[in-house]
C-alpha cells in the first residue's frame, strides 16, 4: 500500500509537468490548421486518414534552435504531435522526408505507446528490458514512417539527414553508413547499443534498406561481456538511471534472502563448536577423575 501511495504521488507530478509542457506548446508554438501552414495541414490530414486514425491529434510546429526532430505526447486523454521548425525547414512541408517524420510519430499514437508506457512503467526500469522495449518501439515507428511515404528512399534520406546534417547529406552513401552497423563492432559498441533507448542511426538505416530490398534484417552479434556491464550502467531513455538502482535493489534482495540462511549456518556452526568443546572438556575431567581414583 505504501508503494502504491508513492507511485500515485509520482504519477501526479508527472501529470502536472506534462500539463505544463502542453501549456507551453499551446502558448508558444504554431498550431497547424487550414490557415496555419495549410500545405502541411493537408499532408497531415492525408496521413492520419492513411493510418485510419479517427481522433486526429493536434499538430504543432515548435522553434527548436537547430534540432531536427519531432515527438508525440499525450495529456488528459488527448494526443499531440510536435515537429521542430528546423526539421520542417530542412525537409519541406510536402516532402517524403516530412511524411516519414510525421508517420513515425503517428506510429506512436496508432500503437498507443504512450498509454502502454503507463502500464509498463515499473518494468521499463528493469536493466536491459526497458531499453530493449524502447528500441523495439522506435523500430516499429520507423516502419510506420516508411509506410507513410510514397517512396521509401525518402525515409532513408530523412535518416541520413538526421545522421549527417542537411548540408552534406546528399554527398553521403546510405549503403556505406549501413555497413558501419555491421563492421564497427566490439565491446563498447555493443555496450552502447544495450543501454541506449533508441536504435543507432546506422542500424535504423540498415533496417530501412532491408525493407526496401525486401530482405530480413540480421542483427550482428554483440560482445557477451557487454551484457554484464549493461546491467550496471545508466543510459538510454526507458531504464536510464534505473539500471543501477534496480541492480543494487536486486543484489540487496538476494543478500536479504541469504542473510537468514547464513545466520542459521553460523549459529549451527557455533553450536557444533561449543558442543565439541564441551565434550572435549568433559572427557578431560573424566580422565582426571579416573587418574585420581587410581
Amino acid at each position: 500500500m505504501i508503494g502504491i501511495f508513492y507511485a500515485g504521488i509520482v504519477a501526479f507530478f508527472i501529470w502536472l509537468s506534462n500539463g505544463l509542457l502542453i501549456a507551453y506548446l499551446k502558448s508558444n508554438s504554431v498550431k497547424i490548421s487550414e490557415v496555419q501552414l495549410p500545405g502541411l495541414h493537408q499532408v497531415y490530414q492525408d496521413l492520419c486518414q492513411k493510418f485510419e486514425i479517427k481522433e486526429v491529434p493536434d499538430l504543432y510546429v515548435l522553434q527548436s534552435d537547430g534540432l531536427l526532430n519531432a515527438f508525440a505526447t499525450r495529456h488528459s486523454g488527448r494526443d499531440f504531435i510536435v515537429i521542430y521548425s528546423d526539421a520542417l525547414d530542412a525537409f519541406g512541408p510536402n516532402s517524403d522526408k516530412i511524411k516519414f517524420l510525421i508517420g513515425h510519430e503517428l506510429g506512436h499514437v496508432r500503437q498507443k505507446h504512450i498509454v502502454k508506457q503507463l502500464f509498463l512503467f515499473p518494468a521499463l526500469f528493469m536493466p536491459l528490458v526497458g531499453n530493449a522495449y524502447s528500441r523495439a518501439r522506435e523500430t516499429s515507428c520507423d516502419y510506420h514512417g516508411a509506410f507513410a511515404v510514397d517512396n521509401i528512399d525518402g525515409a532513408i534520406d530523412a535518416m541520413m539527414l538526421f545522421s549527417g546534417g542537411r548540408d552534406y547529406s546528399k554527398d553521403m552513401s546510405s549503403e556505406s553508413f549501413s555497413d558501419q552497423h555491421y563492421n564497427e563492432r566490439g565491446f563498447f559498441v555493443s555496450w552502447f547499443e544495450l543501454i541506449s533507448g533508441y536504435p543507432t542511426l546506422s542500424q535504423r538505416v540498415s533496417r530501412l534498406l532491408n525493407l526496401k530490398e525486401n530482405k530480413d534484417y540480421q542483427q550482428p552479434t554483440r560482445h557477451p561481456l557487454a551484457y554484464l556491464f549493461a546491467l550496471f550502467s545508466t543510459g538510454g531513455r526507458s531504464s536510464g538511471g534505473g539500471n543501477m538502482i534496480i541492480t543494487i535493489a536486486i543484489i540487496a534482495i538476494l543478500a536479504g534472502l541469504l542473510m537468514p540462511a547464513l545466520a542459521k549456518a553460523r549459529e549451527s556452526a557455533n553450536r557444533a563448536s561449543a558442543r565439541s568443546t564441551h565434550e572435549f572438556q568433559m572427557s578431560e575431567l573424566e580422565e582426571k577423575d579416573s587418574n585420581s581414583d587410581y
